[in-house]
């Protein structure tokens, strides 16, 4: 087996533009939404994501999107565009993407069936 060389980089001082500069109040405000919408059960997730994004959750794309729109409810994203990733929900803006896990009550929530 080989050696791998490793290099390191040093980490900037400074934001090298303004979306460096507003990613981290924007990643630490979705953050804490996500703990604060995380603490609830399906049943209060379903009713808080049912309010703030005033969409019918008929189906998994639907409840996808009234999600984020729950998470970023009244937040100035700054160009920031949330999406679903495999591992939680994906944070981007031009080449810069990062991803933030999720509580296992958001993955019931999507995953389940509206009630008839």
């Amino acid at each position: 087996m080989g050696v791998v060389r490793c290099m390191e980089v040093p980490m900037a001082t400074r934001p090298h533009d303004i979306t460096d500069l507003y990613l981290a109040p924007v990643v630490l405000a979705v953050d804490a939404r996500i703990e604060e919408l995380g603490h609830l059960d399906k049943d209060g997730l379903a009713y808080e994501v049912a309010l703030e994004s005033d969409s019918p959750d008929f189906t998994r794309p639907i409840r996808e999107e009234a999600l984020i729109r729950t998470v970023t409810h009244l937040m100035d994203c700054h160009g920031w565009e949330l999406s679903w990733d495999p591992r939680g929900l994906r944070l981007t803006h031009d080449a810069h993407t990062l991803v933030l896990g999720v509580p296992a009550v958001f993955l019931e929530y999507l995953g389940d069936s509206p009630k008839a």
